[in-house]
């Protein structure tokens, strides 16, 4: 079992090979150990819907409703853009 049988319920990805994943914040965090906080900055920068405009009333009620939750942030409609610098 890795990180993302339990932590990536809606990423198309979980069931790949893991070096598909080297470019997701969650990666970063649970395989390679970064202290790294999964907040709304960190995954929409590395989504591959960041800037599409026909998203950005989903994206923008998505983060302000989960603003301050004290839960981590996710996105069902996060998509790891691969070309995504790490």
């Amino acid at each position: 079992m890795d990180f993302r049988d339990s932590n990536c319920a809606w990423c198309d990805r979980r069931r790949g090979p893991i070096e598909d994943c080297r470019s997701c914040p969650k990666f970063r965090k649970y395989h390679l150990g970064e202290d790294l906080v999964l907040d709304e900055r960190v995954f929409c920068r590395a989504c591959l819907h960041n800037l599409n405009s026909d998203l950005a009333v989903f994206c923008t009620t998505n983060r302000r409703l989960q603003l301050g939750s004290g839960e981590p942030f996710e996105c069902y409609r996060f998509l790891l853009d691969s070309k995504t610098k790490e």
